[in-house]
């Protein structure tokens, strides 16, 4: 038998988001997509398990194992996914709706959210996404690679003035409880979005405006994380298919590292939550309550700095006040 000559690279694969119809089933090649910005991504191998091994008999034969006692832990698999992307008004919409369900500007995640905790195979469900990936098969060129009714469980934002040109750098973090499929897939006759439409992006030298209780602050970096757990329920015993997900609440919290001065003091001497308002005249990040949690110093040639960690609620009413909101557009 002859060795292989096929290969993959990441050059040589688009990531692409689809709307589903249904938990379960793929997105239709005639659907709503959206290819991604991606600068990096990785995901699990399609034969992903552990094994689950019997315990040894006692007595004659015991140092052995037969195969009946060891088989694939098909029923509790969960798939990881991870995209970074360039930070653009299209790519975060889109995130933004898959993560809490809000995709148009300004992008609020409510205290009352997730307004949906459990998700049904077999069910209408236009959260869960199909994430598909060019010729990430194992035969490589015409065989792709898509994921089917993956939830989004995670999303960081990092934008740094010193790095990647300031562009401001997403990270979303996806789970499926289905095994990807290799095959060849196209969309066609839907809306597709191509990577060319993405021509606005966050970018930390277009900051206008970064504001911590009302107090200006020169801003060197960021960083915002919406997190949230998703677990896996039952199985199908032929298939070994999910009954459903079950989704918990979300965790958001951030860092600001800025310029040390008296502005910055007055800001983190506030014991109670305040404001927060990163914006770019385009983009647009706001935490109506967010609390300091233990702010540091950097003593650095170029100037002191202060680390500020920070966890952001929302304000009285869960229904109506955002715990965080993220805008595209001015």
């Amino acid at each position: 038998m002859s060795k292989s000559a096929t290969f993959q690279t990441k050059q040589n694969t688009s990531v692409v988001i689809g709307t589903e119809v249904t938990m379960g089933t793929a997105c239709l090649a005639a659907g709503t997509t959206l290819e991604m910005p991606v600068t990096d991504y990785s995901f699990s191998e399609i034969d992903k398990h552990s094994l689950s091994v019997a315990p040894p008999r006692t007595g004659s034969g015991a140092l052995t194992q037969s195969d009946d006692m060891v088989k694939w832990q098909r029923h509790d698999r969960m798939f990881d996914i991870s995209l970074s992307f360039h930070a653009t008004a299209q790519s975060l919409d889109r995130i933004c709706l898959a993560l809490f369900g809000d995709g148009t500007t300004p992008n609020a995640l409510l205290g009352s959210m997730p307004s949906v905790t459990s998700y049904q195979h077999g069910v209408a469900n236009i959260v869960p996404v199909t994430l598909w990936f060019e010729n990430a098969g194992h035969d490589g060129e015409g065989v792709d690679m898509h994921f089917i009714s993956c939830v989004c469980t995670g999303l960081t934002l990092s934008g740094d003035i010193g790095s990647n040109g300031g562009v401001v750098i997403g990270t979303a973090t996806f789970q499926t409880a289905y095994a990807p499929v290799q095959s060849a897939l196209t969309f066609t006759g839907g809306t597709h979005t191509l990577l060319t439409a993405h021509t606005t992006m966050m970018n930390m030298h277009d900051l206008t405006t970064t504001t911590l209780d009302s107090e200006d602050l020169l801003l060197y970096s960021f960083e915002l994380a919406i997190a949230r757990p998703v677990n896996r329920i039952g199985f199908d015993g032929a298939t070994f298919v999910p009954m459903g997900y079950s989704v918990g609440g979300y965790e958001v919290t951030g860092s600001l590292n800025c310029k040390r001065d008296g502005e910055v003091d007055d800001a983190i001497d506030n014991t109670a939550g305040m404001a927060l308002d990163i914006d770019t005249g385009v983009f647009q990040i706001t935490g109506e309550k967010v609390f300091v949690d233990e702010a540091g110093i950097s003593m650095d040639d170029d100037g002191w700095k202060q680390s500020i960690p920070l966890r952001f609620t929302y304000d009285s009413a869960a229904t109506s006040n955002p715990v965080v909101t993220i805008g595209t557009a001015a």
